[in-house]
């Protein structure tokens, strides 16, 4: 049995963001998911009752699903997220408070050729993630911290000190 190369671990960048921000390309991906949902419904020659499949249908051609893990301990969250082809530099993280958003841009492109050079042939591919959830806490973003490896994102995201409580005393 030939011993496995493991892939040294990529450190990316978590940004801090606005919540309006966050919510705007949420609503953005909504949007081209419903256009494509439409066409699709349109395919079918307007075929009534078929909304939640022509939306999953689209959701599915536009978005590479993202599976994830949230593990809860005392004073972190970790989540494992499962991003298979994707490298460091196609990955970005924002959060806010305690919504996390993961995302990813990846493009193959493949080509054939003639002996002279020219391209005769030319396919791009493109792959796309887009995963929002609200955390079970809100965390901190100097001590968060993120590691890609063999497909694998882990986050490591410190939680935000809770509020203290502040006794009332009765005059």
């Amino acid at each position: 049995m030939k011993p496995e190369a493991i892939a040294p671990a990529k450190h990316i960048a978590i940004q801090e963001v606005g919540l309006d921000s966050l919510f705007e390309e949420m609503a953005e991906w909504s949007n081209r998911i419903a256009k494509r949902a439409y066409e699709i419904f349109a395919d079918s020659g307007f075929t009534n009752g078929h909304d939640q499949e022509d939306w999953l249908e689209a959701e599915e051609e536009l978005l590479k699903p993202v599976a994830l893990d949230v593990k809860d301990s005392k004073d972190e969250l970790i989540v494992t997220a499962q991003v298979p082809g994707f490298d460091a530099k196609d990955l970005k993280i924002q959060f806010n408070g305690s919504h996390l958003v993961i995302k990813g841009k990846h493009q193959n492109a493949a080509e054939k050729k003639k002996k002279e050079g020219k391209a005769i042939y030319s396919a791009r591919k493109s792959r796309q993630i887009y995963r929002m959830i609200e955390l079970p806490a809100p965390v901190v973003a100097e001590h968060a911290q993120a590691e890609l490896k063999n497909g694998l994102l882990q986050l490591k995201l410190s939680k935000a000190d809770k509020p203290k409580q502040i006794k009332v005393a009765a005059a």
